[in-house]
């Protein structure tokens, strides 16, 4: 990393970094969409696809243990955030506005942002030991690449065009430090 990338808002250090990353790609319609897309579509992780976009505005990518590495940040994701998201997304065809059941599902909508939170931190304290990262180099390819390997498998043609709008967004976001 550079001395540059550690005076960003979204630098390895600071707190909440990746959070903050993340919620600054959210504010991006079109890249939120993606996101959602190749969560639905896809079976991806949207706080590791944040993740990674994070890490390239960092300079670093992730190495061939990272799987390993992710294995507790996953368990997480499984344990907590898909059955909350499951519960609120079950809900929401029979919570009206302004009814206790839409009370409810708001109310599992903020405990699926904590666990999604809590996934990002994890995310982030695994950067920080350099557990499955790595400074970028320039045969790892272009971000858009990284993405696809992530997610493996071939993907049709509607998700190959969420994931080049995913590929765009992260890197569209720059800290104010970098335009």
């Amino acid at each position: 990393m550079t001395d540059h990338c550690t005076q960003s808002p979204f630098a390895v250090t600071a707190p909440d970094a990746l959070w903050r990353y993340a919620l600054a790609i959210y504010a991006d319609p079109a890249t939120a969409s993606a996101c959602l897309d190749l969560q639905d579509r896809a079976d991806a992780d949207v706080c590791e696809l944040l993740w990674l976009g994070w890490l390239d505005q960092l300079g670093l990518v992730t190495t061939p243990s990272v799987c390993e590495v992710l294995a507790p940040v996953r368990a997480h994701q499984i344990r907590q955030t898909y059955p909350l998201r499951a519960r609120r997304r079950a809900l929401k065809p029979l919570a009206r506005p302004g009814s206790p059941l839409d009370d409810w599902r708001e109310r599992l909508k903020r405990a699926e942002l904590m666990a999604e939170r809590q996934a990002l931190e994890q995310l982030q304290a695994l950067t920080r030991r350099a557990a499955g990262v790595r400074p970028w180099r320039a045969t790892d390819g272009d971000l858009h690449s990284r993405l696809g390997r992530h997610l493996g498998g071939p993907l049709d043609d509607a998700l190959a065009g969420s994931l080049a709008i995913l590929a765009v967004g992260l890197r569209a976001l720059h800290a104010p430090d970098d335009v």
